[in-house]
């Protein structure tokens, strides 16, 4: 009788989507919506790790990591009131659980943990938000600011951004070796 019931349940919408040729991205993620979804080159996608754009456009830029049951994308219409979709830039790594709904996510930026990053929220360049925090709906965060601790911020202008973006780079392609990549199932 269970698989009676299975069978009835509509299966999730199959975004249209735009996928660079040297993409990774496992065959356990999940993309679905009825807005464009774009994934850059060298950009790892971790299994389990959830796009949605049934409310609005998604575009994830080159060299960048999406960790498992990570999930990026609106979660209601009243979100997506702007149209304007999620842009995450270059070099971005979203870790396990986190959940972005950003507008903008900028260059070099780092999500921990479980950190959750409201609607339409702007994140500046080279930014670090800790596991467990929060971003808050609409909220401006400036280049090089690290969030951390229950409302805790400071600057970071150590300048190693470089450095970091190069650990990024070393890190895929350790990934590439570890994640079979379904590129197929999801064009």
């Amino acid at each position: 009788m269970s698989s009676k019931r299975a069978s009835t349940m509509p299966a999730p919408l199959k975004p249209p989507t735009s996928l660079a040729s040297s993409l990774i991205i496992a065959e356990h993620a999940s993309l679905t919506g009825t807005h464009l979804i774009t994934l850059g080159s060298n950009t790892v996608v971790h299994p389990r790790a959830r796009f949605n754009s049934t409310h609005a456009p998604i575009t994830v830029g080159s060299n960048c990591i999406i960790c498992e049951r990570s999930s990026i994308g609106f979660q209601s219409e009243a979100a997506a009131n702007e149209r304007q979709g999620i842009l995450i830039e270059n070099g971005v790594v979203i870790e396990v659980g986190a959940v972005v709904e950003a507008r903008t996510v900028g260059e070099g930026t780092i999500i921990e943990v479980q950190a959750k990053i409201g609607k339409g929220a702007v994140l500046g360049k080279h930014c670090k938000i800790g596991p467990l925090c929060e971003i808050t709906e609409g909220e401006v965060v400036p280049d090089f600011t690290v969030v951390y601790g229950p409302g805790m911020r400071r600057l970071d202008r150590s300048g190693v951004e470089d450095l970091k973006m190069k650990m990024v780079a070393r890190q895929i392609e350790v990934l590439k070796k570890l994640i079979p990549s379904n590129l197929a199932k999801f064009q």
